[in-house]
């Protein structure tokens, strides 16, 4: 069964491995800016869906940018602000763009090419078993650290 974690997973390495690049281009413009301490915000389910940007705006954005059908959208933040994320395929490419929801502008593209589409679906599979497996690998450091106790139930009976 495919989860929401497991998307998230697929999702989150598609933006790693296309963010790399993409820092690595920006660090080799960008002025040097002493770092300021931020105070942490902490984003409400209100606060997320009280965004200017409205998801056909993204859908526009993303189809406007990208090559192929629209597959999903999302609203997660993203250092603290509220982000779309855009998720389109084709048969050949799939792209993940990261939408500003406060203003619409793009934040981020990711995308991914293959040759033909047997070659995509191939990459696709092997980044949906490399994200089972850092799940699996997740799922175990969490059960080694929770001290909780499975027979909760054998407390409670009488």
């Amino acid at each position: 069964m495919i989860t929401k974690t497991m998307t998230g997973i697929v999702m989150t390495a598609t933006l790693i491995a296309g963010g790399f690049a993409a820092q690595s281009l920006q660090a080799q413009n960008a002025p040097v800016v002493p770092a300021v301490e931020a105070e942490k915000v902490e984003l409400t389910y209100a606060d997320m869906l009280a965004v200017p940007v409205t998801f056909d705006q993204v859908m526009r954005t993303a189809l406007e940018n990208a090559e192929g059908r629209l597959v999903e959208i999302s609203l997660d933040d993203f250092n603290d602000l509220p982000v779309f994320v855009a998720v389109v395929a084709s048969p050949t490419s799939i792209s993940e763009l990261t939408v500003s929801a406060m203003d619409g502008t793009i934040l981020n593209t990711a995308t991914q090419t293959a040759a033909t589409p047997e070659m995509m679906q191939q990459l696709l599979d092997e980044e949906f078993e490399d994200a089972l497996e850092f799940a699996s690998l997740v799922d175990e450091l969490d059960e080694d650290d929770c001290d909780c106790d499975d027979d909760e139930d054998d407390d409670h009976k009488g």
